[in-house]
């Protein structure tokens, strides 16, 4: 013991014996703590044993920071000595050094101990005395430090012992050890209940080959084994065998070697295995499910190939049912035009045959009168000349009453649903055709009853939704939409709009005129008989730009209330 021999009293000698021995026998109780009652116990014994006026015992790796104070201290000043302390102890982890506490405590010296357990751990006494420590002081305090620390490290070995047990026993997978010759040493509860063994014999310890299933022993015994002891890990699949039943159970096995730490040498070998048992059920599932799937995708494939070589050869039907419709429809429009063409010409030529006759007459008796250069022959000339003016006056007015007889005739009128009709010619103009065409209805719950002739209306439809789909043709974007609305108490407006390329400045002023078309083959005559329908309905019949692109043509029809139509 360094000092020893200095100390000329052997009073303090004995004291110091005395000390020592009751300081050894702390690491016997300390055996029942944890590192924080440790350190308390530390602190204490030391506040007894060296008669000192603070002790304070850091342990930042475990979050451990106890002070105590003795006689002399007031006990709040605990925290400002300890506060103090830390500042120093940044500078001076070991030896002594003299601080000035605050609070009228005077003078303290320390001295210090590094406890072994982590950077910045120490133990720490202080006292008001000047000749503190004495080398029996500082002894003591060394002294204790150490069996700190080699309780510390016991108490940290036991709790990773503890934990590694306690993971090992409670793990659901097959965790065991044997010896280099194969001899089992340990098996957990886990590994126990799947091969059906309640414990292990201590006389009669199996061999690792008694788990392996007896298939797979001689690839485990001439092939596995070799690999692992020289490799030192193997990790693949093996079969092991039930106890009680003998069945074959699949094991993922992690198989490696444990060697000594110092000299490197083999000492045991361990395994960790986990039952495959679920998951091949689960994979023969899923394969047979992915066949029944295949063979189901298989047959649906030529169920929808079937259905797919029906409906083309319904399509070809038909596209081609389509084109004659198609051609039935020009050939009936078509006829239906030379017909109205005709029946104008026909009228007009009837009716105005005998004026100008007449005028033609009176014309070359005028020129024959002129020609004869008589002066009497001027006053049947100019009667002759105004029997022409009276003839042509009389044929403007034919084409006059002509013109309002379409206008304003007579028709019959009777009360429809606008919704009907509507549905009704816009089947008509789409049947047949080829243009894909997004059509969009918007009745007017309000508008519902109108005054018309059904079949002239549904004309004036037809006409109006056929020349908004040529007018879509060439468009990417086709949409139709007919909207109803109510404008007033008597009177009902239908708008027939699309997306087609719109009206040009020049023909918009033109639009209803007759014999005036903007298509290649036209007549020029639809939109002018249908605003005569409308015009002898009491309506009108306009065009205005679409604003998002193309037309809308709107018309109005007599509204009937619900009332009225009882």
């Amino acid at each position: 013991m360094p000092g020893i021999e200095a100390w000329a009293d052997p009073q303090e000698l004995r004291r110091c014996i005395r000390d020592l021995t009751a300081l050894s026998a702390s690491p016997a109780i300390w055996r029942a703590y944890d590192a924080h009652q440790i350190a308390e116990s530390a602190a204490a014994a030391m506040l007894s044993i060296i008669d000192c006026e603070f002790v304070h015992v850091s342990l930042p790796d475990k979050e451990i920071e106890v002070a105590r104070v003795g006689r002399g201290v007031d006990p709040d000043s605990a925290p400002v000595i300890a506060a103090a302390l830390g500042e120093r102890l940044a500078r001076q982890p070991d030896g002594q050094t003299v601080i000035s506490v605050p609070l009228n405590e005077g003078t303290l010296r320390f001295a210090f101990a590094p406890i072994g357990f982590g950077d910045n751990a120490v133990l720490v006494a202080a006292s008001h005395r000047t000749g503190f420590p004495t080398e029996a002081q500082q002894l003591l305090l060394c002294t204790c430090s150490n069996y700190v620390t080699l309780e510390l490290e016991r108490w940290d070995a036991e709790m990773h012992q503890r934990r590694f047990v306690a993971l090992v026993e409670r793990s659901s997978d097959l965790i065991g050890f044997a010896s280099l010759d194969g001899t089992t040493q340990y098996l957990n509860p886990a590994g126990l209940e799947f091969i059906s063994l309640s414990h292990l014999d201590e006389k009669h310890r199996p061999h690792v080959l008694d788990y392996v299933h007896p298939e797979d022993r001689a690839r485990v015994r001439d092939e596995l084994w070799p690999v692992m002891m020289q490799e030192r890990r193997w990790v693949g699949e093996v079969r092991l065998q039930h106890f009680a039943t003998g069945a074959a159970i699949p094991f993922f096995v992690d198989w490696f070697r444990i060697d000594d730490p110092r000299s490197v040498q083999p000492m045991n070998i361990a395994a960790i295995c986990r039952d495959l048992t679920t998951q091949k059920r689960s994979e023969a599932e899923l394969r047979h499910l992915n066949e029944t799937l295949e063979r189901r995708v298989a047959a649906r494939t030529r169920e929808l190939a079937d259905a797919n070589l029906l409906l083309r050869a319904e399509s070809i039907d038909r596209r081609r049912m389509n084109a004659r419709m198609q051609k039935l429809q020009l050939e009936l429009y078509h006829a239906a035009r030379f017909s109205e063409a005709g029946q104008m010409a026909a009228a007009l030529a009837h009716e105005l045959s005998q004026p100008l006759t007449a005028a033609a007459n009176s014309a070359s008796a005028v020129r024959r009168l002129l020609a004869t250069d008589e002066s009497e022959k001027l006053g049947e000339a100019r009667e002759a000349m105004v029997e022409v003016a009276e003839q042509m006056v009389r044929a403007g007015q034919i084409i006059r009453r002509l013109r309002d007889f379409i206008s304003r005739g007579e028709t019959e009128k009777q009360v429809e649903s606008i919704a009907i009709m509507v549905e009704e010619a816009s089947a008509l103009a789409l049947s047949g055709s080829t243009t894909g065409v997004n059509v969009h209805f918007c009745f007017d719950p309000d508008a519902s009853l109108v005054l018309v002739n059904p079949i002239q209306i549904q004309q004036v439809l037809t006409n109006l939704i056929r020349n908004a789909i040529e007018a879509m043709t060439a468009c990417s974007r086709r949409d139709l939409r007919i909207t109803t609305a109510r404008l007033n108490e008597e009177t009902i407006e239908v708008a027939v709009s699309d997306t087609g390329i719109g009206l040009s400045a020049d023909g918009a002023g033109r639009l209803f005129q007759p014999f005036v078309s903007t298509k290649p083959h036209g007549m020029g005559l639809g939109l002018s008989i249908c605003k005569s329908i409308v015009g002898a309905h009491g309506g009108c019949l306009k065009c205005e730009p679409n604003p998002g692109g193309g037309a809308i043509f709107r018309f109005t029809v007599a509204a009937v209330g619900a009332d009225d139509a009882k």
